[in-house]
């Protein structure tokens, strides 16, 4: 591999990290707000995941083993901020809103030393 296309190939990995982060913080916003911004903002930045996975795939000397490893994680990218929403979602249905303003209350956790009881 040439140092070119070594620095073209970060700089395409680089984005192809930033439009994954981009996809999941936009998909959790939009879900959060329910605006329609922000949903396009989500789907905008799932294309352009694969834009980029279309362009590592075809423009980069990576071994084809790395190649099948991005696209891998293009299609897994997919299904983690809704399986990660629904999750969350489920573990703090039972949370009251108004307790939002103290510690968060798990009657099962205790962690020694972090609250002071009152």
């Amino acid at each position: 591999m040439t140092p070119r296309a070594m620095l073209a190939t970060a700089l395409m990995l680089g984005a192809f990290v930033t439009a994954a982060g981009a996809y999941g913080l936009f998909y959790c916003l939009a879900r959060r707000s329910n605006r329609l911004i922000l949903k396009i903002a989500s789907l905008a930045s799932y294309a352009a995941l694969i834009a980029i996975s279309v362009a590592i795939v075809a423009l980069t000397p990576l071994h084809p083993g790395w190649k099948i490893f991005i696209v891998a994680s293009c299609a897994a990218y997919v299904v983690i901020p809704p399986v990660t929403w629904r999750y969350l979602t489920r573990i703090h249905q039972g949370e009251n809103s108004s307790d939002a303003t103290g510690p968060a209350k798990h009657h099962n956790r205790t962690v020694p030393g972090l609250y002071r009881r009152a």
